[in-house]
């Protein structure tokens, strides 16, 4: 038997056929690379080269062989030709190529998706099967999915306001036990009680007078802010100073009689003086006034110069400051807590010198000891994290001015080279994981202090950094400011890594939240477009595959997604806020979801100067807004290319119908009740007024972007929702609609408290709905997953 002709000349040893197990493989293709062919062993025997000739052709052990090139055999007689057979380009694979080496990156341009996911979950993919893959790993899933569904499926755009003590258990609980809050504060308490006795310094500050405080630390501001409010075909104009609120009804209309208790109240509007960086709702347990911290910049930091020598320095910005606002509840009808009609109160300013702050963000754990609100961390901008101590302030008449000279801890990025802290999230009460300006991360201890763990994740600086506390509080997720959307489990950094396949840049922080009811993250959609409109779920066990959420008509400029339920508020450049139902968005594929603009803000400057030379200008909000069909602008846009390709062919077939009656030909007799082919899919996408892709990016004023959207994370108000605009106004807004099952789950408090240890609900409706059958066999090309009733126990 000859050898092929790639084969002549090879030189092989005894190693090649019987490897030392105990020699990887690339420590032996390093060495056969280190060592040249003419200091071979004399173990090694070389096949000798022989002059073949391709015309003698009689061993039939030759027939098969695919690689050899018989374009030589001209002379040869016809019947004895072979074929040819195509050579495959380039040098062919020798022994020295290294088997776990990753293949080019492929540059063919007519494959267009070359970041792609492959896997078993599909865009078509049934909810059954949908939450057996993303559900799966937990015990008693089919439970907790059926009632998360129960209580949010059918409010399509805001949450309902929960009642029933078994509705609120489970919307606080989501995927942890019953009596994980309880338990979590028993923790902290216990912990704060070992800190005292081990700390080895202590929180330090001093009082201030209100005059001093907006004289040297607050933002302040001595001119009025022109805002418009009201019904769009009757708003009124309001001159709002720092500090002033407004109060209005649950339609939008700014309340003028606070007196006249027939009207109900539904948020709030402030003035807070400054554009407004960072917000929270403090974390707390019960029927109290919710408190606000809001941290904000002057307008001058941000304002436009035309000489740049006018512009504040970095080094003038050393003055930083959180204040805290408190808003008043009061009782509706059926108990229902709504926002009072009096009007916010500033209780409590924090402030310091280490710089203005960037992040900042509540531990998730009250801390109810030594009158005592919880710990707040801020990032400043000397780039170090600090955490503070913040005093329990809701019950003071008078405000209280503080300034911070000492936090309770410092916590600071390793001594190298331009290394700096750019974004952090906590993981539980006593650890916090930062991101790094190299791409690292790293992991904190409070108490002690000490550095835990440091991982490179990125190659670019972290913009956002998120941990899926609490049912997975050490997965943490990652945007870079160029390169892959990352998900890290801390426990096995090395190992537990995944990533999104399609790169983006992202210069735009807090464009990154965590679900824990439905176990994923909302991102932009992973896009290197700069005018990336997009917002995307990708769920943590199926990281690489994003669904698309919802579509704005700015560019996204904050996201968030409610501790007590799963829907989502975006905020964009054009000054929308946008509020969707994520549950009945990701679950479905071809049902219809909808979304709705909460309100759209617009701020005009001062003709002829800015917020700083020339007043602080005008500004309008709009509200009343109807629900919009919630569509991909790909699909969208393809639908009406469809639509109209369609309509052209029918008129086609008419005018050939009508030539055929001319000619006396019979029609075709069509059923009763039976439409032309595609003749129903066409007007119901022509009804749904679907809008194509958004056109060209729209340059916004720069003060009319929604800087902070934000969910109070408390059961009993996580229908309250607070948006922060670029002209210092914040809008606090009651979003809940009243429970149309009214108090028939209150069968629910039972279960929950007679149920096993984890709190679960058995009723078996999720496997009775969802067709949950193990010996199910679906077909995956099957694209009927929105014909799935998925709310038949409403019937």
């Amino acid at each position: 038997m000859r050898l092929r002709q790639s084969n002549q000349g090879k030189h092989f040893r005894p190693s090649d056929f019987a490897p030392d197990l105990e020699i990887s493989d690339d420590d032996r293709s390093a060495a056969r690379r280190r060592k040249p062919d003419h200091e071979s062993s004399e173990e090694e025997f070389v096949v000798q080269e022989v002059d073949i000739d391709p015309r003698d052709n009689d061993n039939d052990d030759d027939a098969n062989l695919p690689d050899r090139d018989f374009s030589d055999l001209d002379a040869a007689p016809a019947e004895k030709r072979r074929p040819k057979r195509p050579r495959k380009q380039g040098p062919p694979p020798t022994v020295e190529e290294n088997l776990g080496e990753v293949p080019p990156y492929p540059t063919d341009p007519s494959q267009r998706w070359t970041r792609s996911y492959i896997g078993p979950v599909k865009r078509w993919t049934r909810f059954a099967e949908l939450t057996k893959f993303w559900f799966g790993d937990r015990r008693n899933y089919a439970k907790v999915v059926n009632s998360i569904t129960k209580l949010w499926w059918e409010y399509e755009v805001v949450p309902p306001r929960l009642q029933s003590e078994g509705q609120l258990a489970r919307a606080q609980n989501g995927w942890m036990p019953t009596g994980f809050w309880e338990d979590q504060e028993t923790k902290f308490r216990q912990w704060y009680e070992r800190y005292l006795k081990t700390r080895t310094g202590q929180q330090t500050s001093v009082l201030l007078d209100e005059a001093g405080a907006f004289r040297w630390l607050l933002p302040h501001v001595d001119d009025e802010l022109s805002v418009l409010l009201g019904h769009v075909s009757s708003q009124k104009e309001y001159r709002m100073s720092r500090g002033q609120s407004l109060c209005f009804s649950d339609t939008g209309i700014p309340i003028e009689d606070t007196e006249n208790v027939e009207v109900k109240g539904g948020g709030w509007v402030i003035h807070v003086g400054g554009i407004v960086m960072s917000m929270g709702w403090a974390p707390a347990r019960g029927q109290i006034d919710q408190l606000l911290a809001i941290a904000s910049v002057p307008y001058s930091d941000q304002a436009f110069y035309r000489d740049l020598e006018q512009a504040p320095k970095e080094s003038e910005k050393k003055e930083g400051t959180v204040q805290i606002w408190r808003f008043g509840i009061e009782k509706g009808p059926r108990s229902v807590l709504r926002p009072a009609r009096r009007p916010p109160k500033l209780v409590h300013a924090i402030c310091f010198t280490w710089g203005r702050v960037m992040r900042m963000q509540w531990c998730p754990v009250p801390l109810a000891v030594d009158n005592q609100k919880g710990l707040l961390a801020v990032l400043c901008g000397d780039k170090k994290l600090r955490v503070i101590l913040v005093r329990d302030s809701s019950q003071d008449e008078r405000e209280v001015f503080e300034e911070i000279q000492e936090p309770m801890l410092t916590i600071e990025a390793p001594k190298e080279q331009a290394l700096e802290i750019t974004c952090f999230t906590w993981i539980n009460m006593n650890r916090i994981a930062a991101g790094l300006s190299d791409g690292s991360v790293a992991v904190w201890s409070i108490s002690p202090y000490r550095l835990l763990q440091r991982h490179p994740i990125h190659s670019s600086a972290i913009m956002d950094i998120v941990s899926s506390y609490p049912s997975d509080p050490f997965i943490v997720s990652t945007i870079p400011m160029g390169g892959l959307l990352t998900i890290t489990d801390l426990n096995r950094p090395n190992a537990e890594v995944s990533y999104h396949p399609n790169m983006l840049v992202s210069l735009q922080p807090n464009l990154l939240a965590w679900s824990d009811h439905l176990r994923g993250f909302a991102s932009i959609w992973p896009s290197a477009f700069p005018g990336n409109s997009n917002i995307a779920f990708v769920h943590a066990r199926v990281f690489p595959l994003s669904r698309h959420l919802c579509t704005v008509e700015g560019q996204p400029t904050c996201i968030s997604i409610g501790a007590c339920h799963p829907y989502v508020l975006v905020g964009a450049t054009d000054g929308s806020v946008w509020v969707i139902n994520m549950l009945r968005k990701i679950s479905t594929h071809r049902k219809k979801t909808y979304k709705m603009r909460l309100f759209q803000h617009e701020y005009r400057a001062p003709p002829g100067g800015n917020a700083q030379e020339k007043g602080l200008g005008a500004c309008r909000i709009l509200h009343g807004f109807l629900p919009e069909l919630n569509s991909h602008p790909v699909a969208a846009r393809g639908a009406e290319t469809q639509s109209k390709t369609k309509k052209q062919k029918g008129g086609r077939l008419e005018a050939k119908e009508k030539k055929g009656k001319a000619k006396g030909r019979p029609a075709k007799a069509k059923k009763e009740g039976e439409a032309p082919p595609d003749e129903a899919k066409d007007v119901e996408m022509e009804g749904e007024g679907i809008t194509s892709a958004a056109g060209p990016i729209t340059l916004h004023e720069a003060l009319t972007r929604i800087t902070y959207v934000s969910w109070n994370p408390n059961a009993r108000f996580g229908w309250w929702a607070a948006a922060a605009m670029g002209s210092g106004l914040v809008r606090v807004m009651d979003l809940g609609i009243d429970n149309a099952r009214g108090d028939d789950d209150n069968d629910m408090a039972d279960s929950l408290a007679s149920d096993n240890d984890d709190g679960y609900v058995d009723d078996g409706t999720f496997e009775d709905v969802y067709d949950l059958d193990e010996g199910e066999d679906m077909d995956e090309d099957e694209e009927t997953d929105g014909e799935v009733e998925m709310v038949s126990w409403m019937d």
